[in-house]
């Protein structure tokens, strides 16, 4: 479904449907409007949470890379001495129970079903780091806070127009084209390009993917319709590797310097994945993409083996996210290793580093 509604909307397939999904678009927008308006106009007073928080957020559906924004600003405010929280609403939780505490800065408290793959993902790369879920992030919040974090990062908070935050960061992928993106349903944006002016900080992500003209462009995009915030350039730079047998081993990205691989990934940008394999030195075979958020099953590998027909590879490799997941591959399958990648900054680490300052000033001392 997913993959004929992308084909719609790019124009691989006009007709009745792309005019239905056109048409679609004006009462999600009215209702999108009216709810930002109610908070705008003051009809409706905005929640303060119990930490300074950061929202880490974007307009288009899809992978620009919020969650690996996330960790990395975790890390660096750890360590600069800030006690960080992460939020995240728990997007395809198995069991829905609330608010949920799944990780505290010592140990993990829920299983992946309880809290989903990011967050698992995330608890288990962030030591320090206490990690909620749940769909009012205020109360998500609130746990956070009885756990000593000093500020809150909310993953995926650009939407949640109901609570106040201190930094509001939007993310825009440079990879695409958003000068003639439409709102969804007709396209792929949750929210009009005017609406980038709730920004204090746009962040262009893997713009090292994309030809420097076409970023420079999403550039000056960014500052006609957020005039105010600094625009930063930043990547996703492959930082190692580990098996999925035993992640406690880590190995150099060189690890697969010339191998051959199959990329296996249920991301938001499988692009962003393959092309971080690219970038290390080996040669890709073949990828598998699943939806975002798939629910690994054992007979997933079946999709996998008929992959490695043409060509067996040296390695199957799989994303960080996708690694919290997966069963336990058949013995008789080439070894899975997971990537791990970091945020890197290429253009704007002056703003970025105030934005860094800002964050630890406005954060409670103990």
């Amino acid at each position: 479904m997913e993959e004929r509604w992308r084909a719609v909307i790019s124009g691989e397939r006009p007709g009745c449907l792309a005019h239905a999904l056109g048409a679609a678009k004006w009462p999600y927008l009215a209702g999108l409007k009216t709810n930002l308006a109610i908070y705008d106009l003051g009809l409706k007073a905005r929640t303060r949470p119990a930490l300074p928080t950061v929202s880490v957020g974007n307009l288009t559906l899809g992978g620009t890379g919020k969650t690996t924004t996330t960790r990395s600003l975790a890390r660096q405010l750890l360590a600069r001495g800030v006690r960080p929280g992460i939020v995240l609403s728990g997007h395809r939780r198995k069991h829905e129970t609330g608010p949920l505490l799944v990780a505290d800065a010592e140990m993990l408290l829920a299983s992946v079903d309880e809290a989903g793959d990011e967050a698992t993902m995330l608890a288990g790369t962030i030591p320090g780091c206490p990690v909620a879920v749940g769909k009012r992030r205020e109360e998500v919040i609130r746990l956070l806070a009885d756990t000593g974090a000093q500020v809150a990062l909310l993953d995926d908070g650009y939407q949640y127009f109901r609570m106040e935050r201190t930094v509001n960061i939007a993310l825009l992928d440079a990879t695409v084209e958003l000068s003639r993106a439409r709102v969804f349903p007709a396209g792929y944006l949750r929210e009009p390009l005017t609406h980038l002016r709730r920004a204090t900080h746009v962040l262009l992500t893997h713009a090292d993917l994309a030809p420097r003209a076409h970023v420079e462009a999403m550039a000056e995009l960014a500052r006609k319709y957020a005039p105010e915030a600094p625009v930063i350039w930043a990547r996703h730079r492959p930082t190692g590797l580990y098996p999925l047998a035993d992640p406690a081993v880590e190995l150099p990205v060189e690890h697969l310097d010339g191998k051959s691989v199959l990329a296996v990934s249920a991301v938001g940008n499988p692009a962003s994945f393959e092309g971080a394999l690219l970038e290390i030195g080996t040669r890709i075979t073949g990828s598998v993409v699943f939806d975002d958020h798939h629910d690994y099953r054992p007979e997933d590998y079946r999709v996998v083996r008929d992959a490695m027909r043409i060509e067996e590879p040296d390695f199957i490799v799989v994303t960080e996210k996708d690694a919290v997941k997966l069963p336990p591959p058949p013995e008789d399958m080439a070894p899975v290793l997971a990537l791990k990648v970091d945020l890197e900054i290429i253009e704007g680490a002056d703003a970025w580093e105030a934005m860094l300052v800002e964050i630890e000033n406005g954060s409670p001392e103990e």
